[in-house]
């Protein structure tokens, strides 16, 4: 039987984390299934990708990574817990992300190849740039003409080589001090990053966004301090009302208040009873396990199935044109990203998966070497009886 479910490294799993990671990665895609609409649809599309139309995975993704990434840090801190060891700490980072990662460069790059005649020799520079996470600082385009969705990616490895540092904030033994330290922070990083989105390409850094890996901080620091607290309604009511707003098309204010909204909608997760039993449920934290593998190649899956779909529409409303189009793009991009998950990444959960890739090829070396016949024997056999 196949197996959707994630490998954790410390064998702690939080469903409740792969349900945001559901929540994230669905955003995601439903932005990109929309813009790839933009020029092609059967029926105009309401809103122009030039405005405000809400895209939150990209922050959604940040605060969560946030959470984890602080967890060994926090536990550390705040719960004694032995400390991290950072060589062990990036080396995880590298064996777990960089297989999936390069093998979705070289499949993105064939698919340009293929489909719109892009040139070999004009990507290699792009594909080194991306394979050394340096494509945001070199191109500083937001879409590049290999990967489209990478710029984040180089986004959260500045924040993965910074996290050691940020996290020293777990180190103030005062609860109330710690957190409130977090909190202006955030606010305060929300204030002065947020006139720099439209007049820079500060946005492609992890300055823009660290607000929302402070706010997975804050959540962190609660989780690990109060643990498994008793559930109540009044944090579904919390959620009920903040959920929609995640999404409202503005950017200026809720690039400020959205980290402070994060929090709340997190621990609502943990806390609320509705909410819990949500974030909870197999179905949705298996798609949202696997979130990597289809962060990486949903986007050509998308305006792959768009060339196919694009005019296919029932009566003349854009919205439900609009979901038979989104429909038929996630069953492409749940079967082929289910695939990519089950033979690459989840391989690659296991923190072991080197040495036993090694000890295995050390097995079949030695086997075929024993099947060679030696010079010695083969003279043997070949003399007459």
């Amino acid at each position: 039987m196949l197996n959707f479910r994630r490998i954790t490294t410390q064998k702690r799993f939080i469903p409740q984390i792969d349900g945001l990671r559901f929540v994230a990665i669905a955003s995601v895609v439903f932005f990109h299934c929309y813009a790839s609409l933009e020029n092609r649809a059967a029926i105009p599309i309401p809103f122009a990708l030039n405005g405000d139309l809400p895209k939150r995975g990209v922050e959604l993704f940040f605060a969560i990574s946030g959470f984890i990434l602080g967890v060994p840090f926090a536990s550390h801190y705040i719960s004694k817990a032995p400390r991290v060891n950072l060589k062990q700490y990036f080396l995880r980072r590298l064996t777990r992300l960089e297989p999936p990662y390069f093998l979705s460069l070289l499949l993105w790059m064939a698919a340009q190849w293929v489909s719109a005649r892009r040139p070999i020799g004009d990507m290699l520079p792009h594909l080194a740039a991306h394979m050394a996470y340096l494509h945001n600082f070199i191109y500083g385009a937001f879409v590049g003409p290999v990967n489209g969705v990478a710029w984040s990616l180089e986004v959260e490895v500045q924040f993965y080589t910074l996290v050691p540092i940020l996290s020293l904030v777990f180190a103030i033994a005062n609860p109330r001090l710690r957190r409130s330290a977090i909190l202006v922070a955030m606010a305060v990083i929300g204030i002065v990053t947020n006139p720099l989105y439209r007049t820079t390409h500060f946005h492609y850094f992890i300055g823009y966004y660290l607000a929302f890996f402070l706010a997975g901080f804050l959540v962190c620091d609660l989780y690990i301090s109060h643990g498994e607290q008793k559930r109540s309604f009044l944090w579904d009511a919390a959620a009920l009302c903040l959920w929609p707003l995640v999404w409202y098309p503005a950017r200026n204010l809720l690039h400020v208040a959205l980290p402070f909204m994060i929090v709340v909608l997190y621990l609502a997760a943990f806390r609320g009873r509705i909410c819990s039993a949500i974030f909870s449920h197999p179905l949705i934290t298996n798609i949202g396990g696997m979130c990597y593998s289809i962060y990486l190649l949903h986007f050509p899956g998308i305006y792959l199935v768009k060339r196919f779909t694009a005019y296919w529409h029932i009566g003349g409303n854009f919205w439900v044109f609009f979901a038979l189009q989104a429909f038929l793009m996630w069953i492409f991009v749940l079967l082929s990203c289910g695939i990519f998950f089950l033979l690459i990444e989840r391989p690659c959960m296991d923190r072991e998966w080197p040495q036993k890739l090694w000890r295995r090829v050390q097995a079949l070396t030695n086997a075929a070497g024993s099947t060679v016949p030696s010079e010695d024997s083969a003279k043997e056999t070949s003399q007459p009886v």
